[in-house]
């Protein structure tokens, strides 16, 4: 079939790999003259950095986005390290021990920390290793594997539909102690009133604050690893568009599709930014779910019942402030060596959360976070130096002023408040980008960016990857996948298996790659 997919990022890549493989004819469209989305590499000076920070998971030897590198036979090209975090809090800093004391050690210090809280730790940590054991078990397949998926949730099946919060209450007094495990929402922009409880074990695996930690032991189920990409995500961009080009595929950058048209529920031909109009049999579309549904398709095109249920409450979330720093020192010497460091300045979050939502920007004084890709890729920035990325969440129009009329004024802030725990960061600069959300925006085609896409919510559904479009195909982190890299790769790849099993392209799919 011939088939355009929209966007170069790590979505659209997949997608366009994987048809490609099956034998379609594909051509994906970027409106811009760089490839990668978000996933790109910025440069300037020598240095390089990447939109944001990239400890991602699932690219290890064995799990799922490894596998669809083996699939395309590109996983050679893609190197990986795994490495770890550093979590700071106004009263305390979670760092990993020069030493490896053992899987569990941050459990322990935390019983140190909080010792009223050590039988709440103890139940805390229970459920983390049956949902990593349960999140384990999804990815395999058979009816043993159902049935040891059934046996091992069942524990803790009416907890389902508790909210982080919820799960933090009945397992925490101290409010500090729940920042802990909760604090990574700010991140999703999301309250922990409504954001999934069973997921906040994934999301704060251990392997993160450790690469030392066991990822097999006793009778557990493999945990996933996290890891950062040699030379940036750009690597892995590059080696995916590769394998598009040398089988025949097509990427044509500089060009939009400003249209889908629609004929009898179906798609028929997309409308470029050039004015022309291509007939096509599918279209795998990633970006914005609004975007998509509302301006290239059309709301006559769909019901009231799927705008209800998926259009008007998308739950995104907020944009980033971030400035790129090309220094002459080793700014990881104050943040113990690591590349990454997440620096939370309170310990309410939700507030914090509900604040950005409402459009008020706190200027970095509520948290920021500080990463050095060129620690573990040295190549990054020129010799004796480093590329440094400081950035905090942000709300696209925020109500404390615009962003192209403050943007260099916040982003001194910004650095004020970083001098704090990294000395010399403003002395030792070279040169500087400022990204504000108007950029991010421009840059993934969104009028309101969501950095992290659509994230998981107790009641609102995100967008499916089978639209009610015939022919159209949703992917992207403001799809059903949500956001993250990896998790936007495996996406791509799960839409490509439901579109060779889907009966009604079957026969079209057959007509189509015979002619």
């Amino acid at each position: 079939m011939k088939i355009a997919v929209i966007g170069s990022g790590l979505s659209g890549l997949t997608s366009a790999a994987l048809l490609i493989k099956e034998g379609h004819s594909v051509t994906v469209y970027e409106q811009h003259a760089k490839i990668g989305g978000v996933t790109a590499t910025i440069e300037k000076d020598g240095f390089f950095w990447d939109w944001g920070q990239m400890l991602v998971p699932d690219l290890s030897e064995g799990e799922p986005g490894r596998k669809i590198l083996e699939r395309l036979g590109i996983t050679e090209k893609v190197r990986t390290f795994k490495s770890y975090r550093e979590n700071y809090f106004p009263d305390f800093w979670i760092r990993r021990p020069k030493e490896f004391k053992g899987n569990n050690w941050r459990e322990k210090y935390l019983k140190e920390l909080f010792p009223k809280d050590t039988k709440g730790l103890d139940k805390y940590f229970k459920i983390y290793e049956r949902i990593h054991d349960v999140t384990a078990i999804i990815n395999k397949e058979g009816f043993f594997s159902k049935l040891k998926l059934f046996l091992t949730f069942l524990p803790i099946i009416r907890k389902k539909e508790w909210s982080a919060q919820k799960l933090m209450d009945y397992c925490f007094t101290n409010k500090k102690l729940q920042a802990v495990f909760i604090a990574i929402l700010a991140d999703y922009v999301i309250s922990p009133e409504v954001f999934p409880g069973l997921i906040i074990p994934t999301i704060n695996a251990e392997s993160q604050y450790d690469e030392r930690v066991s990822l097999d032991y006793g009778r557990h189920q493999h945990r996933q690893s996290w890891s950062f990409v040699e030379n940036g995500m750009e690597s892995l961009v590059k080696a995916i568009a590769g394998y598009i080009l040398d089988n025949g595929g097509k990427i044509l950058t500089n060009t939009a599709i400003n249209k889908i048209n629609i004929e009898e529920d179906r798609v028929k031909s997309v409308l470029l930014s050039n004015k022309e109009e291509i007939e096509v049999d599918l279209v795998f579309a990633s970006g914005g779910a609004k975007e998509l549904y509302l301006d290239l398709i059309g709301s006559e095109h769909l019901t009231q019942e799927f705008i209800n249920t998926f259009i008007d409450p998308l739950y995104t979330t907020e944009s980033v402030f971030m400035v790129h720093l090309g220094v002459d020192y080793d700014p990881s010497i104050y943040q113990n060596d690591a590349a990454l460091c997440y620096y939370y300045f309170t310990y309410d979050i939700d507030r914090s959360i509900k604040e950005c939502k409402k459009g008020i920007y706190h200027e970095g004084n509520d948290g920021l976070l500080v990463y050095i890709p060129s620690k573990h890729s040295p190549e990054m920035a020129p010799p004796g130096h480093h590329a440094i990325t400081i950035y905090t969440i942000a709300p696209n129009n925020p109500k404390n002023g615009s962003w192209e009329d403050k943007k260099e004024e916040w982003a001194e802030e910004l650095l004020i408040l970083a001098e704090k725990f990294i000395p010399g960061l403003r002395e030792h600069t070279k040169t500087k980008i400022i990204l504000t959300p108007e950029d991010f925006q421009n840059r993934a085609h969104l009028k309101n960016h969501a950095f992290g896409g659509t994230v998981p919510h107790l009641k609102i559904p995100p967008p499916q990857h089978k639209t009610p479009i015939k022919g159209l195909w949703f992917v992207g982190a403001q799809s059903e996948n949500f956001g993250g890299v990896v998790t936007g790769m495996i996406g791509a790849e799960n839409a490509v298996k439901m579109l060779l099993k889907d009966k009604s392209v079957t026969t079209q799919t057959f007509k189509s790659v015979s002619k």
